[in-house]
């Protein structure tokens, strides 16, 4: 597993070029669309490179890229789930949706993780790690050039919480948005966070210091799961540290709360706990203030759960009640239940896996 490439960015590629061989954006440029179009760092076919064969052998040599091949690949009704091998041991997860016509991805950003939410398998994993820049991008590069699925939209809504691996997240997204790479604007890129207020503050900062980047162009999911306090701290611990007063400053505070479609709170609905009318009210009332949709998701049952999925009824009957007050809401279409690759259910114990 030779990658470590796929974690530069075109700015960090243009260092690494001047400072081994003395080359700057020109050829940092081709071997970026290169790299990313391909999937290897061979670039001994290219023009900008023909007049130099001495140089294009040496970093096709020095920057040899082997992609990681898939441990195990599931298949449920088209929404497919692979495992990919780190260097030390672990295994990463991902998950190709495929939508009308395209495919969405939803990549892991840490493996394990540490915010203990208590309808969530991955929870139970703890965290073990956070992933790398390039091991978060290359979940897109075996997808795009291993299975050979061009990807449309990115979803960090896999293993882990996004934010509290800021640095290589923000790194891997820049990469993947980049226009000479993998060029998936970040309009399409969602971030899903457990309500972390640190890191929204930080991605704050960030686009009014980076305007020219379009942060604020990024999708905030931001798991909400219950309108009150003492209901969410049952649900999720980080409500101990970042109260829904202070979750709802952030996001008022935050860009995403501003531009149409880039906001979504996200409501997993759990039978007999979060999903009276009045929950659906007191959300309402929470909501007030902000330009945000609410995604309504059926709780997925992990391993040995106290609580059962929702039915029909049951989803349909607060969808009615947020749309009556005039809120948008989508209710969620469960995808890769039957692999454990639905909201909330990666990170199990592997199970036999199925080769397509």
């Amino acid at each position: 597993m030779v990658y470590d490439v796929f974690g530069w960015t075109r700015d960090g590629l243009i260092d690494e070029l001047g400072r081994r061989y003395g080359k700057g954006a020109f050829h940092a440029d081709a071997l970026f669309r290169h790299l990313y179009s391909s999937g290897t760092a061979d670039v001994r076919s290219l023009d900008e490179f023909r007049p130099a064969p001495g140089l294009a052998k040496r970093i096709a040599e020095d920057l040899r890229v082997e992609l990681p091949s898939i441990v195990s690949r599931q298949d449920d009704g088209g929404t497919r789930k692979f495992t990919l091998p780190t260097a030390d041991g672990n295994r990463t997860e991902s998950v190709v949706i495929p939508m009308d016509d395209w495919n969405t991805l939803c990549v892991s950003s840490q493996l394990g993780c540490a915010r203990g939410c208590a309808f969530c398998q991955t929870a139970r994993m703890g965290l073990i790690r956070n992933l790398a820049a390039a091991e978060i991008v290359v979940q897109w590069a075996v997808v795009r050039h291993v299975l050979g699925l061009p990807v449309r939209n990115l979803v960090f809504m896999g293993m882990g919480e996004p934010f509290d691996n800021f640095d290589a997240v923000l790194d891997a997204i820049d990469i993947l948005s980049d226009p000479r790479g993998a060029d998936i604007p970040k309009r399409r890129i969602s971030l899903s966070t457990v309500g972390h207020v640190e890191g929204i503050e930080r991605l704050t900062r960030l686009d009014r210091k980076q305007p020219e980047k379009a942060w604020r162009s990024l999708h905030l999911a931001v798991s909400l799961n219950a309108p009150d306090d003492a209901l969410r701290e049952r649900l999720m611990p980080v409500n101990r540290i970042w109260p829904l007063e202070r979750l709802k400053a952030a996001l008022v505070d935050a860009p995403q709360s501003k531009n149409k479609d880039a906001l979504y709170i996200e409501y997993v609905l759990i039978p007999g706990v979060n999903d009276r009318e009045v929950h659906a009210d007191r959300l309402i009332e929470w909501m007030d203030g902000l330009e945000a949709k609410v995604n309504l998701i059926p709780y997925h049952p992990r391993r040995q759960s106290p609580w059962q999925a929702p039915d029909d009824d049951d989803l349909q009957r607060f969808h009615r009640r947020i749309r009556e007050s005039g809120r948008e809401c989508r209710t969620r279409r469960s995808r890769g239940k039957g692999i454990e690759a639905a909201c909330g259910m990666l990170g199990g114990p592997p199970r036999a896996a199925s080769s397509e």
